[in-house]
């Protein structure tokens, strides 16, 4: 098994970039793509597929994110949407749709639930699988296709900057002194990192007192506040307001420490022996023309490679994991695996 896979593996039990985009919550739509027209409906990147329909797209490919705008996949995302427009000349856009609700419950249900016509595609990370497993919801490997892999993301706790936490053993000290008196904010108790909480709860024999809150921004605008004591969420969710100065990093959580925060230590350098990584991917409701799926991972790919692309993400700190469709099921399969066997010796609820 594979060092990516192992991590995805681990993080079962381990288990916002926020920039100026026109987009709202709920159920609202914003285009993903260049304002301009392409010139040309011709492709131009050379990415072919045999048996493709023919003038695919014809319409707008509706993009169904599960969680609010401005996360860092939000952004990624919407880079590499525009650069597949621009590079394929398309006529029509990825049109970008939030559902939000009940910890990525909403949005992955109606992907998984949505028309396999290759019109919608969606936001599909390996945290999906928790649920997907534990729930039998039909976000699953069965329910979902992967289109190609898009990050990987390290998990990270964090205090506000004013915080008289300065590490994580700091934090776990108070949470073993008092029990129940410490906050940490997830996105959801059985979401990675909720699971992480609960294996480092394990790990130091302490107890924290988790709270849910809906996405990621909303935790951390908490943390900043001075209403919750500290967050448990990915590296890259903070970085904005890590840059502003309102929240500060103690701990990551993948085995070796971030390269946007090597002076931050992990998790097990804590004496904590707990790994949290959360892989994230573009998919398409079980069932798309295989033509199609093979279509839009060689464009994502393509476009994921791109100079400026990779520029760009480079610059924003985004975590980036470039994996074809083919690579990308291969980690979900073991990751899905690995979640079922944990789950018939080990449930967690």
């Amino acid at each position: 098994m594979s060092k990516k896979v192992l991590k995805a593996a681990a993080m079962t039990m381990a288990a916002a970039l926020a920039l100026s985009l026109a987009a709202c919550g709920g159920s609202s739509s914003s285009s993903a793509a260049a304002s301009s027209t392409a010139a040309s409906g011709e492709a131009t990147s050379g990415t072919e597929s045999t048996g493709l329909p023919e003038g695919y797209p014809t319409k707008d490919i509706t993009y169904i994110n599960a969680f609010a705008a401005g996360s860092s996949h939000d952004v990624y995302f919407r880079l590499l949407a525009e650069k597949v427009r621009e590079m394929e000349g398309w006529d029509h856009s990825i049109v970008v749709e939030y559902k939000e609700g009940a910890s990525g419950d909403v949005g992955w249900t109606a992907l998984a639930e949505a028309e396999p016509d290759g019109y919608t595609i969606g936001f599909f990370p390996t945290a999906a699988l928790i649920n997907g497993v534990a729930s039998g919801r039909p976000y699953t490997t069965e329910g979902i296709e992967n289109v190609m892999g898009m990050m990987a993301d390290p998990g990270v706790i964090g205090v506000a900057a004013d915080s008289k936490y300065n590490s994580l053993e700091e934090l776990v000290a108070a949470a073993k002194e008092k029990p129940g008196s410490v906050s940490v904010g997830v996105t959801a108790v059985t979401a990675s990192e909720g699971l992480a909480i609960t294996q480092l709860q394990q790990a130091a024999d302490c107890q924290f007192n988790v709270i849910p809150f809906d996405g990621q921004s909303a935790v951390l605008t908490a943390v900043a506040g001075g209403h919750c004591d500290a967050f448990c969420l990915n590296v890259s969710d903070g970085k904005t307001f890590v840059d502003e100065g309102s929240v500060k990093y103690l701990a990551t959580g993948d085995e070796e420490r971030s390269e946007f925060y090597p002076d931050i230590p992990t998790y097990q350098e804590c004496g904590y022996d707990v790994i949290q990584v959360n892989a994230r991917s573009v998919g398409a409701p079980a069932g798309t023309d295989p033509a199609i799926i093979q279509y839009l991972s060689d464009c994502f790919v393509a476009a994921a490679n791109d100079p400026e692309v990779v520029a760009k993400a480079e610059e924003m700190q985004i975590p980036v994991q470039t994996m074809d469709h083919e690579e990308c099921k291969a980690l979900f399969l073991e990751t899905e695996q690995s979640y079922k066997d944990l789950w018939a010796t080990n449930p967690w609820q």
